[in-house]
């Protein structure tokens, strides 16, 4: 929208000859391509815009690019942003229409690679971009030594630059700050001042935009022309569709030289419009066969003479734009006294010496004349093109001083040199450099030139609101839209003499009513020639003279009247077709009468029949009423008497009932009385038959212990017989000593033999000597045997060879023995560990015990507690009648949970009788299987100790003593748990400790 196209279809049209040779009347055609002209691109908008505006859209989009392209494309756009460059800015909005801006330049770099700018040419083309960019960055401050001299007073923006563009630091510093003046055969560099130095940046930095959009322009136009890509025929006659897109009239409160330039467009689009309209107003009256004297119509050649005129606008300020001190007021002086006869051009009291007034087609506007020169003068320095032309960018360097909107067909001239440039045509003097303005003027008489050899269609866009909501009209800028779009304008000609046209069939069908009775019909008579067209048109016109005719004027002598009849449509002067309308109107009130009088008869008719209706419905309704109300008193009766019957059936069946409840409530509890008796023998007979099982299981188990027991014995009577033997040979063997210290010692022969036989004898005893099993107490007499034995061997020589031999039985035999008792004693230490972990096991269990109590303890307070708490509610329940059925929820709730505890409560005296049982079976075992009778009474202490807990329980209930708890296990040793799986739990612990 901020520039004009001029975008062109070309088609290659087939030969009108060739296709009537082929039978078809329209030549067919093929689009070959397209172009585009654009025209007064608003570079203003670069160097700054308005806070609710933006700039271009491309800036934003290559700033919100990724960071890997940006890096690609130029490493000082790594980490900016839009605030990064003053030309851009902060914007409060990054996404249009749906689409972020980084989303947005994915699709131009796509539309880019279109068109073949991608690679080499999409890094130039973005570089220059850049280069625009950061011309807005620099700073220019007075100079130190000299206020009157500018400087760049930010040199790292002023570094990037240079390196952006390929070119040095100073010389891009003195092409902004310094101007070069000729006078002759002389020149010379004159400073600029910071004002003069910053506008100088900035028409640099506008000028590389505008080129770079015309290269990109140039680059569109080459990859879809049909001169450089169609394939048929090469012809330079291409059939044109054309779209016109150019911006619209424009009155702001401060219009400037922009809006001047596209006022001047529209006015001679105007023009154009207005010259097609009365053409084609002309054209169908002239097929209708009416006059066109009446036609008049308002035109612009006033206003397009100011512009264009030999003393207009245009030359004075390009006048202005060659003088050594033009200014804009001069400009203003000059037009106010050159042009002070036309109308259209008005200054008044109010307006500033820079101020004037232009009367266009679509109203009055107010242009403020500052910087008109300024912007008229399109060459950019000297200074500012040599430093372009060192650039490294080609489209910096090169097209800088490039108008065309298309290359040429021709392929441009090689130079003869490596690396030469092309000579660039510079003007030689201000004199003949073309204008802004003459440039604009010149495009837009050649546009003008092309639409006038094509047939014009014209598409009025409107704007209905400025909130881009639907169905909501403003209608003042509507209305004022469609002024300065110039529709106002043709609607007032195409109605300046007949406002109002109608077809002859629409006349017809619309006011036939109005037919006066009597008058005349064409008719077509056998034979006629005459066509249905033409009996139409005489009709509507009898019709029309019939009821227009109090509309007739005489002006001169003639008779002229409120319509005119064309060949297929008839035209109404001003106020003929509101007549028309109006007597319409009134016979169709006279008709309405007749229809509503028809219409109230039909209604007074029905309401009279749908009364009559109703009355005789009443009717009904009443004698219906009187009927049933005796048919209700009749029932009534029938049911009390029917009640009395079934009640009488109904107490004799209740009494049947009541005795056969009562004798089934008697089977029941003589059925229960019985099964209770015999559940008790059962479980007598249980218990017995239980009795004997046990005794059967644990009479082997006794038989074993008693053989076991007689095996002890017999091992202790040995041991005691081995113990005297051992001390009859230690007298015999003091015996000997005392003997053999009064006499010397003999040894015989036969001593020897003696010796040998007295040994076989003793090694048979041994054999029939089992191992005993000693006690602690046996330990001493033991030792002092083996002391005895001990000193025997190592005595005298002169003992005999069966003393000799029965002391050294008699030592192996003491050996043996420690041994055993030295198992006996690893036996025993064993047993004392098992029975410290039996006690640790039995004071775990006690804790438990004691735990369980503490529990059951605070539970049944809780339960005490919920008991005074359900009294309380039921005190109060008076009080909240309306929360009883709560209440009532709340006191099932707490029952259950009192059930609950008092399960629990039983469970766990259950388990305590349970633990006294199993307390009483590993007492029972200690008794039985333990030798040791120190033992037996620790265990016994101990579970004196546990008694005494039990008997200080919580619980409350009455515990057996000791004393009965062991002779009812001592009694019998069956055990009397009933379950197994406890007891095989507890003699698992002690198998151990009281296996054999």
């Amino acid at each position: 929208s901020r520039f004009g196209k001029y975008i062109q279809l070309q088609f290659d049209v087939e030969d009108v000859t060739m296709a009537a040779y082929s039978g078809r009347s329209i030549p067919n055609c093929i689009l070959a391509g397209s172009k585009c002209e654009v025209y007064l691109l608003e570079k203003s908008r670069v160097v700054g815009h308005e806070e609710e505006e933006r700039a271009y859209h491309v800036f934003y989009q290559l700033l919100a690019a990724p960071e890997d392209i940006k890096r690609d494309l130029w490493e000082g756009l790594e980490g900016t942003d839009n605030e990064s460059f003053k030309y851009v800015g902060w914007t409060d909005t990054d996404t249009i229409e749906g689409k972020t801006d980084g989303e947005r330049f994915e699709l131009t770099l796509k539309a880019l690679a279109l068109v073949g700018v991608e690679g080499e040419k999409l890094k130039m083309l973005m570089r220059s971009i850049c280069i625009v960019l950061q011309l807005g960055n620099l700073v220019f401050e007075p100079d130190e030594n000299d206020e009157e001299r500018a400087d760049i007073s930010n040199k790292e923006e002023l570094e990037k630059l240079a390196t952006l563009m390929g070119v040095t630091q100073e010389d891009i510093k003195n092409s902004l700050t310094l101007r070069t003046v000729r006078a002759r055969n002389e020149e010379y560099k004159v400073p600029l001042n910071t004002v003069k130095a910053k506008d100088s940046c900035d028409a640099f930095a506008k000028e590389i935009y505008a080129k770079a959009f015309l290269w990109l322009v140039r680059t569109i136009n080459d990859a879809t022309c049909a001169e450089k890509n169609y394939n048929g025929d090469k012809d330079d006659d291409f059939g044109i569709i054309a779209l016109l897109d150019i911006f619209g009239f424009e009155s702001f409160e401060t219009n400037r030289f922009e809006q001047l330039c596209i006022n001047y467009a529209n006015e001679k689009l105007q023009q154009k419009f207005t010259q097609d309209i009365f053409r084609s107003v002309q054209t169908e009256y002239e097929y209708e066969g009416i006059e066109l004297g009446e036609i008049t119509y308002d035109d612009n050649v006033d206003v397009l003479n100011l512009v264009e005129g030999r003393m207009g606008l245009i030359a004075v300020l390009n006048e202005e734009c060659v003088r050594p001190k033009g200014n804009d007021n001069a400009f203003v002086n000059k037009i106010q006294t050159m042009n002070k006869d036309q109308s259209c051009l008005f200054i008044e009291k109010s307006f500033h010496e820079y101020e004037f007034g232009v009367n266009h087609y679509a109203g009055p506007v107010v242009y403020d004349a500052n910087n008109f020169v300024t912007k008229n003068m399109d060459s950019l320095p000297s200074d500012l093109m040599d430093c372009a032309h060192k650039s490294t960018n080609d489209i910096v360097s090169k097209e800088l001083e490039n108008e065309a909107m298309m290359n040429s067909l021709k392929p441009a001239p090689r130079h003869s040199k490596k690396g030469a440039k092309p000579q660039l045509k510079r003007a030689g003097s201000s004199l003949i450099s073309a204008t802004v303005w003459t440039k604009f003027k010149n495009q837009l008489g050649a546009l003008m030139a092309n639409l006038g050899q094509t047939r014009s269609r014209y598409i009025r866009c409107i704007k209905p609101n400025t909130q881009k909501k639907p169905r909501i009209m403003q209608h003042i800028s509507t209305t004022e839209q469609l002024r300065c779009a110039g529709v106002v304008a043709a609607v007032t000609i195409s109605r300046s003499a007949f406002p109002n046209r109608l077809e002859h069939e629409i006349v017809m069908s619309r006011f036939k009513s109005l037919w006066i009775k009597g008058a005349h019909h064409a008719t077509v008579e056998d034979g006629d020639d005459g066509e249905p067209k033409d009996q139409m048109r005489e009709d509507v016109e009898i019709l029309l003279d019939n009821a227009l005719k109090c509309l007739e004027v005489e002006k001169g002598g003639t008779v002229v009247r409120a319509f005119v009849i064309g060949k297929t449509r008839a035209y109404f002067r001003a106020g003929a077709l509101e007549h028309l309308e109006s007597e319409r109107l009134k016979g169709l009130s006279d008709w309405a009468v007749e229809v509503q009088r028809m219409g109230r008869g039909f209604t007074k008719r029905s309401q009279y029949l749908r009364m009559r209706a109703s009355a005789i419905k009443g009717a009904a309704k009443m004698r219906r009423f009187v009927a049933r109300r005796k048919f209700l008193r009749l029932k009534y009766a029938c049911i009390i008497l029917q009640c009395w019957a079934r009640c009488n059936m109904a107490a004799v069946e209740l009494n049947e009932l009541r005795r056969n409840h009562m004798a089934t409530m008697i089977q029941t509890h003589w059925r229960m009385k019985v099964a209770e008796a015999m559940l008790k023998k059962s479980i007598a007979a249980t218990v017995l038959i239980q009795a004997q099982a046990r005794g059967a299981i644990q009479r082997p188990k006794y038989q074993a212990d008693l053989i076991e027991k007689r095996e002890e014995a017999k091992l202790e009577n040995q041991l005691k017989a081995l113990q005297r033997k051992l001390e009859e040979a230690e007298a015999r063997r003091i015996e000997a000593e005392k003997k053999a210290a009064a006499q010397p010692t003999v040894v015989y022969r036969e001593a020897e033999v003696a010796r040998g036989e007295k040994v076989d004898e003793e090694e048979g005893e041994k054999e029939e000597v089992a191992a005993p099993a000693l006690s602690d107490e046996e330990g001493p007499s033991v030792d002092v045997a083996s002391e005895a034995a001990t000193s025997s061997m190592v005595g005298p020589s002169g003992l005999t060879a069966q003393q000799q031999t029965l002391m050294d039985e008699s030592g192996k035999m003491l050996e043996y023995l420690r041994k055993e008792v030295f198992k006996l004693r690893s036996q025993n230490t064993q047993l004392r560990t098992d029975f410290d972990l039996l006690k640790e096991n039995n004071q775990r269990l006690m804790d438990a015990n004691a735990s369980a109590g503490a529990s059951f303890a605070a539970l049944n307070q809780h339960a005490k507690q919920l008991n005074k708490t359900n009294a309380k509610l039921m005190a109060e329940v008076s009080n909240y009648k309306q929360q009883l059925q709560k209440m009532n929820i709340v006191n099932l709730e707490i029952k259950e949970e009192l059930k609950m505890k008092q399960a629990t409560y039983v469970a766990e005296v259950h388990s305590r009788l349970q633990y006294q049982k199993t307390m009483a079976r590993i007492v029972q075992m200690v008794e039985d299987r333990c030798r040791d009778s120190r033992l037996v009474e620790d265990v016994l202490a101990e579970s004196d100790e546990c008694e005494d807990e039990y008997m200080s329980g919580p619980t409350g209930m009455s515990t057996p003593s000791r004393r009965s708890i062991f002779s009812d296990a001592f009694s019998s040793p069956q055990p009397t748990s009933d379950d197994p799986a406890s007891e095989a739990g507890v003699m698992g612990r002690f198998k151990s400790f009281f296996s054999s």
